[in-house]
């Protein structure tokens, strides 16, 4: 599928007249798709490529060493590894119950670290030890710092482009209690794939505000399409020759607080377009990097009042981000 892909540098360096185009653009994006592509978002290429060589490195070492920092299953947030399996997406949307028997059938063929903002005391980070894996731990942070002033710039472009006051958004987001996840789909039987009981993650949303995604150039992303319900489309990887790409996505905290004006983008993860039709041999492993924008944990998660009227009365309720964050993952489990 061709999102559209915006020049996000013209928000902040452009003319007043760009800047509100580009803010204006966006919204109307994510009121379309739910998604959306940015080129010039402000992240280096070379800190882009050091997050996705991190994912690599993490996932190569020994099964003992990751599991000595498994995330406790559970409805907080999550830290650490996670293996193939744990989280069972499917469980998420009750359509993806549709034709099958049990939830518990239906399983993740993807494994994943999750790290929260640095120096956690809350919900304490989870790292290998530094002989195991040396300048991990600050990579990760490093980039969570840099992903998390790209979200706030992407809610004072969401501020203008939905004409809301300065700092609506942004000061909903202090201090920070956003999540980095790196994934690895792993080889998995084409097969088992096609017989529709496993897929690398199962049609979801997900909890936060907006997600950043960069993928690697094997494929698989899909996004629900708003005029089909029910059907995906790729999202195809950038041309590597050319500008780093940045998927976005708007998720569940973003819908509550517009009262369902802009809504969650649906997505999965599957078999490439490449491979799709094939049940022989494997499909390809595949990586990816995610940040998952949230709202700071004790802030509303229930409508904005400037998307509650008499005629659209609030349709969610009064609940914190971290509340609604517990509420969805104890789903997951």
């Amino acid at each position: 599928m061709d999102l559209p892909t915006l020049d996000f540098s013209l928000f902040k360096h452009g003319s007043d007249a760009e800047s509100r185009k580009l803010a204006k653009t966006l919204v109307q994006s994510f009121r379309d798709h739910g998604f959306v592509k940015l080129i010039n978002h402000g992240l280096p290429e070379d800190a882009v490529k050091a997050y996705m060589a991190a994912a690599v490195e993490f996932f190569v070492l020994p099964t003992e060493s990751k599991m000595k920092i498994s995330n406790a299953r559970g409805p907080n947030p999550q830290r650490g590894f996670s293996w193939v399996g744990a989280e069972q997406t499917s469980k998420l949307r009750k359509e993806n119950l549709i034709g099958q028997t049990s939830w518990d059938e239906l399983t993740d063929a993807r494994e994943h670290f999750d790290a929260g903002p640095p120096g956690d005391t809350e919900f304490p980070n989870k790292w290998p030890s530094e002989d195991e894996l040396p300048g991990f731990q600050k990579l990760i942070e490093s980039c969570y710092l840099q992903f998390q002033n790209i979200c706030l710039d992407l809610m004072s472009a969401m501020e203008v482009g939905l004409d809301l006051p300065n700092g609506t958004l942004v000061e909903r987001c202090k201090p920070a209690s956003s999540e980095m996840r790196l994934n690895h789909y792993p080889p998995t039987n084409l097969r088992e794939l096609a017989e529709g009981k496993v897929k690398r993650t199962w049609p979801h949303t997900d909890f936060g505000i907006i997600t950043l995604l960069f993928q690697d150039s094997i494929g698989g992303l899909e996004l629900e399409q708003r005029s089909q319900p029910g059907t995906f489309a790729p999202v195809l990887p950038g041309n590597p020759n050319g500008p780093t790409e940045m998927v976005v996505n708007i998720s569940d905290t973003f819908q509550r607080w517009t009262n369902d004006v802009i809504k969650a983008g649906v997505h999965q993860v599957t078999v490439p377009p490449t491979m799709k039709g094939l049940t022989e041999g494997l499909c390809q492993e595949r990586y990816s990097g995610i940040f998952f924008f949230k709202a700071h944990r004790d802030t509303s998660a229930g409508p904005l009042p400037h998307f509650v009227t008499e005629k659209r009365p609030a349709v969610y309720d009064e609940i914190t981000a971290l509340q609604y964050q517990q509420r969805m993952t104890k789903v997951l489990y």
